[in-house]
Order: C-alpha cells, then structure tokens, then sequence
C-alpha cells in the first residue's frame, strides 16, 4: 500500500536576508543571494538541487564536492553539510615587509551547513577561504549567513 503514495512534493526554499563578512568586517555587494533558490526533494533519497546549495560562478569549478547528504533523523528539522574546493588559478600577493610581488596558485575551499526548520524556514551559513593552492596560507575568508523560506514547489 504504501508503494502507491506518491512522493513528496519537492520543497522550494527562497533566501530572504543575508549577512556578509570579509576578513570578519560586514561588507554589502559581494554577489547577490538574496532571492537565490533551492530545492529539496524529498522520498526514498532525498537532495538538494543545487547540491551547492548556492550557485555561484565558483560553483562551475568544484572539484572533490562531498556531503553529508540530507538527514531528516529528526523530525523537526533537516540537516545538510557541503564542502568542496574551486581552483581559482594565479594571485598576485604582496610581502608586507619588501613590497614585494609574487604569483601563486590559489583556491576557494567552500564549507556550509544548511539547517531547514519544520520544512518552513532555513538557516544557512557558509564558508569561502582563499588559499594558496598548496593549502598552506590562508589568504583571504568570506562568511555568509541567509535565512529565508520554504514552501511547496507548485
């Protein structure tokens, strides 16, 4: 009988309000999310669409994505952790101390947690650290946290 059902109607979630951080200082105008959707489908193996969460055009270039893949073990709320790297190519960087130049390989590591209330209302944080691609200096850390809703796909 319950192989009949049909699955759940997937849930489309709207960020409404954004707060951005450069180097711990607010900052407006870094890319716009405000309005930016998602979706979760849920059923027998629920997801995300974008698995991402966030589109971006850092998101054209992951590479190693992971998940923890959606966890709704309780039933007031669903879980779901991200974290992937974006190659990003050469920076210039300058030594404080000589002013001098050098070019070096960089990436974006990307880390998110995304928590959806009563399938109603979300919270999102994430994480976006510039690296030297070798992963030893951290260069440069945005930090963004979204609310928004969620309503049933029409």
């Amino acid at each position: 009988m319950l192989a009949d059902l049909p699955p759940p109607t997937p849930q489309v979630c709207t960020i409404e309000t954004v707060e951005v951080e450069w180097s711990h200082q607010p900052v407006v105008g870094i890319r716009e999310l405000k309005h930016q959707q998602f979706v979760l489908h849920q059923g027998s193996v629920p997801h995300i669409e974008p698995r991402t969460v966030i589109d971006s055009r850092i998101t054209t270039l992951v590479n190693r994505f992971s998940s923890s893949g959606v966890d709704q073990d309780d039933p007031s709320k669903i879980t779901y952790k991200w974290s992937f790297d974006a190659p990003l190519g050469l920076v210039e960087l300058e030594d404080a101390k000589n002013s001098e130049h050098t070019s070096s390989n960089s990436t974006v590591v990307v880390s998110g947690e995304l928590t959806i209330h009563n399938r109603l209302n979300f919270e999102l944080n994430q994480q976006s650290r510039l690296t030297e691609a070798n992963g030893n200096r951290n260069l440069n850390t945005l930090q963004e946290t979204a609310r928004g809703r969620c309503r049933e796909q029409v």
